[in-house]
């Protein structure tokens, strides 16, 4: 146990000044995704094309919540036969509703996609020049990185918003 710590430590110490010549780095991409300009038109476009989705499930809601309560209204009254055909159009409604939501999420998860991918590409390819320009030795993406603590000095991502609006815009 104590040659491993002294390995170690050995390791740190020739090792350290290697460490201090790089230049780090990182940026909280999906900050960059939500605030650049091309972010939030996307983000506004998708919102808009959510809401028309949700206002057309919300009327499918209603329509069944009034067959439900029509079903329980008329519960005493029917025939038994009448009942089981009001309760099957119910089960066939209910089962449509789902399937309208999953795909109304598969969609938006394809259209988010379909939205954010050229901003990505621009953006990866925004970080890569910045990087270069600036003597990066490495970059990391503050959420998926596993960066527990780094230094405020360390984040770049106000630069690279500025930097990907300008990008975005020389593109379009």
């Amino acid at each position: 146990m104590r040659k491993i710590g002294i390995f170690f430590m050995a390791f740190i110490l020739f090792s350290g000044p290697a460490w201090a010549e790089d230049k780090m780095a990182y940026v909280e991409v999906q900050r960059v995704l939500e605030t650049s300009e091309p972010g939030r038109a996307a983000l506004g476009t998708l919102t808009q094309r959510f809401e028309d989705m949700r206002a057309e499930l919300d009327r499918e809601r209603a329509d069944l919540e009034r067959l439900r309560q029509e079903m329980q209204q008329q519960s005493l009254v029917l025939s038994q036969d009448a009942q089981q055909d009001l309760e099957s159009e119910l089960r066939a409604k209910v089962r449509e509703f789902q399937e309208m939501f999953q795909a109304y999420q598969a969609r938006m998860q394809q259209e988010e996609q379909e939205l954010s991918d050229p901003i990505i590409d621009v953006l990866f390819d925004v970080i890569n020049d910045y990087g270069e320009k600036e003597g990066y030795t490495i970059i990391f993406d503050a959420q998926s990185s596993g960066i527990i603590y780094a230094s405020d000095a360390l984040n770049i991502t106000e630069t690279i918003i500025e930097e990907l609006n300008k990008a975005w815009a020389a593109k379009n």
